[in-house]
């Protein structure tokens, strides 16, 4: 059976925040999208009210989260 993807996401809120494509960032910064195991993380350097991209190959399944990495 499989769960939606909301339900997943739930279970990774209490590690901090998650964006979706078209939100806003909060603040400027670096944002990362872990694509998977065999897939190297997408960055993206953002400025304060700057939409969140779709990252290469998820659409609207992607998901940004903070970094600490200064690009």
């Amino acid at each position: 059976m499989t769960e939606s993807l909301e339900n997943i996401l739930k279970r990774y809120r209490p590690y901090g925040p998650t964006y979706a494509p078209g939100d806003k960032s909060p603040y400027s910064g670096t944002f990362i999208c872990d694509r998977g195991t065999m897939l190297s993380p997408v960055r993206v350097q953002l400025a304060k009210g700057e939409e969140f991209p779709e990252a290469e190959g998820l659409g609207a399944h992607t998901r940004w989260r903070e970094t600490n990495i200064q690009a």
